[in-house]
């Protein structure tokens, strides 16, 4: 059995506009997680690392360790929308098996880091990586990965504040006329479909949504400004990375440019932020040391 793994793991980015809590996108940005039973030189005790890791022993059946340590290196930003809960929980599940002698299969350790974190559009790109498409069907989660076509770059234009998921989650409708869920339910299906075969040419159309978007733009009113500038800049389509405040757009070309006006759009509205460019990633958490 092993005492010190270390754990590569994915940013992710999901909804992608009409997919709600059913598709999501491990992105090219990681951070390498190392999990210990001896003590490393510099120890970050981070409680969903290490709760994730006790999680996946009980699982398994088995006792956890009482001391772990835990060091992180690189990383994405928190609250942001880029699925860093996930990604630290995927790197606690994916050390624990590894340590345990991978008694747990993937379907395990879905459901046990979608437990933990609630949101298995994220949790399962963050451990299987690639496009994942989830539903829940009672107490199982059902997920597939669609192989996306090549060429897509991703530009995410990072405000500087934070957007709790909990906090934004409490602003959409509790219900839905009968035209807003054909409305979604089409365009997701056109998304998975889009990103599968290539057609960059209807990731617009697809990534537009009416459940969630409009009610998150209560708390972000500048989100249909930048995404509108995204578009105008050449975006093929743009969207708020899971619950926000990211804002993502799908490109094949002028991404200086794409980044440049989003970010335009912010200050011009009162909000800094950054910009980063990157790109699908068909690698989830995975033991590198």
């Amino acid at each position: 059995m092993l005492n010190h793994v270390v754990v590569r793991v994915p940013a992710t980015s999901a909804n992608l506009g009409s997919g709600f809590d059913s598709v999501g996108l491990a992105l090219a940005i990681t951070a390498d997680v190392t999990v210990s039973f001896q003590p490393i030189e510099t120890n970050n005790q981070h409680s969903m690392i290490v709760s994730a890791l006790r999680a996946a022993y009980v699982g398994a059946g088995r006792d956890a360790p009482e001391q772990i340590f835990v060091q992180i290196e690189g990383g994405f930003p928190v609250a942001r929308g880029l699925g860093a809960s996930a990604a630290f929980r995927a790197a606690g599940v994916v050390a624990a098996n590894a340590m345990m002698g991978e008694p747990l299969t993937d379907d395990q350790l879905l459901a046990i880091g979608t437990e933990l974190e609630g949101h298995a559009d994220n949790m399962a790109p963050a451990l299987f990586g690639g496009l994942q498409v989830v539903v829940h069907d009672g107490d199982t989660w059902h997920r597939l990965a669609v192989p996306m076509a090549d060429g897509l770059k991703i530009v995410l234009l990072v405000p500087d504040f934070e957007m709790p998921t909990n906090q934004s989650r409490k602003k959409l409708p509790q219900q839905l006329p009968r035209e807003d869920a054909i409305f979604n339910v089409g365009r997701a299906a056109l998304l998975v479909a889009a990103l599968a075969q290539g057609r960059w040419d209807l990731l617009d159309p697809a990534t537009q949504d009416k459940l969630h978007q409009p009610a998150r733009a209560e708390i972000f009113p500048a989100l249909e400004a930048i995404l509108a500038g995204a578009k105008d800049a050449g975006a093929h389509a743009a969207y708020l990375s899971g619950g926000g405040s990211t804002v993502a757009a799908f490109a094949t070309q002028n991404e200086e440019r794409i980044a440049r006006l989003m970010q335009q759009a912010a200050v011009a509205r009162g909000y800094s932020a950054r910009a980063i460019i990157t790109k699908p990633s068909s690698q989830g958490a995975q033991i590198v040391a």
